[in-house]
């Protein structure tokens, strides 16, 4: 079992919304084994939200604007895991801070800005860093009406809906973080943030209309560490590293390209996505590319949906890492 969550939200006088959001699956495991993995933290939501004319605020712990892949939610999504590139490896899904929220046109323009603590998921471990700044993110998203965070056009729009969009986050920290607890490993392949500056932004369309709906976005993040560790004072072990390519930073990030359509009579969902990513763009060997294929039938009135997902490997990268091989994967979801 992936998920088996408890959501709850809902507004407060149309003044405060809030949401709480729990998996329990992450809690029995932590219970078990404890938290191995920092994407894997059963607390997802707690944040509430002050709505007002002028901006909305919003405070606690949620999902960092960044990569609507990332955003969607899974559950609604055709595909029963995410693309490398918005999983959580390369950069913090959620985090806490503060956010302010701004419409514009009816909804069409969509403003949001904010500081998170830069720590991502590792501040529910406690993690810190005295030295090091808050991350600062921000988003822009334009669209020709309202537009829903889905994926599906499950609606069957009679007009064409469009939206592109544009993002950011600036994070500057005093030490070298990966993707699990106490990963601290100077290594392409496990970076989360690292001792000195990191930069993320990317770009993002969508399209719905009349069953078909269609998503395309691309993300980026360059890195340049300090040469001395801020509290230590020894030499930084990636800055070395990347000295003996001649340069003082590198870049990762990727790209994907997904299809959807909805046939409302079959009551099915299918779904195709290309995804291409690279850890550093000094080292093209761990460049991966990967198909995805996702079939869902959806059982009408009972909120079951029995999902099918296949990825077919295109390229992998050349490292002594593990590598999963061409994926199958099949399973049930169900709402209530």
């Amino acid at each position: 079992m992936d998920d088996a969550r408890l959501n709850l939200k809902g507004t407060t006088h149309g003044i405060f919304k809030y949401e709480l959001e729990v998996n329990f699956v992450d809690v029995v495991a932590l219970a078990i084994n404890g938290i191995k993995d920092i994407k894997s933290a059963p607390l997802t939501e707690a944040n509430i939200e002050y709505i007002n004319p002028i901006v909305n605020v919003k405070a606690g712990y949620f999902k960092v604007p960044f990569s609507p892949s990332s955003m969607m939610d899974k559950i609604p999504s055709p595909f029963l895991q995410r693309t490398l590139i918005a999983d959580g490896d390369y950069f913090s899904r959620r985090d806490a801070g503060v956010l302010l929220i701004k419409d514009f046109w009816h909804q069409r323009i969509n403003i949001t800005a904010g500081v998170v603590s830069g720590m991502g998921e590792a501040i529910l471990l406690g993690d810190g860093d005295a030295n090091g700044w808050p991350e600062f993110v921000a988003r822009l998203q334009l669209s020709n009406a309202y537009y829903r965070d889905e994926e599906i056009d499950y609606r069957n729009l009679p007009r064409p809906l469009f939206r592109v969009g544009v993002d950011a986050r600036y994070n500057k920290k005093s030490q070298f973080y990966g993707d699990g607890p106490q990963t601290y490993n100077n290594d392409w392949m496990n970076v989360k943030l690292i001792d000195g500056v990191k930069v993320s932004y990317g770009a993002d369309a969508a399209f719905m209309w009349h069953g078909f709906s269609a998503q395309f976005e691309m993300d980026q993040a360059y890195m340049r560490p300090e040469q001395f560790n801020y509290s230590t004072k020894v030499v930084n072990p990636l800055y070395t590293q990347l000295k003996s390519y001649n340069t003082n930073y590198f870049k990762n990030g990727g790209f994907l390209l997904q299809a959807n359509y909805f046939n409302r009579k079959l009551w099915s969902v299918f779904s195709a996505r290309y995804t291409e990513f690279n850890p550093s763009d000094l080292a093209s060997n761990l460049q991966e590319r990967t198909m995805t294929f996702a079939y869902n039938l959806i059982v009408p009135k009972t909120g079951l949906t029995i999902k099918l997902h296949y990825d077919y490997r295109l390229k992998q990268p050349v490292t002594g890492i593990k590598w999963t091989n061409d994926q199958f994967r099949g399973g049930f979801q169900y709402v209530f």
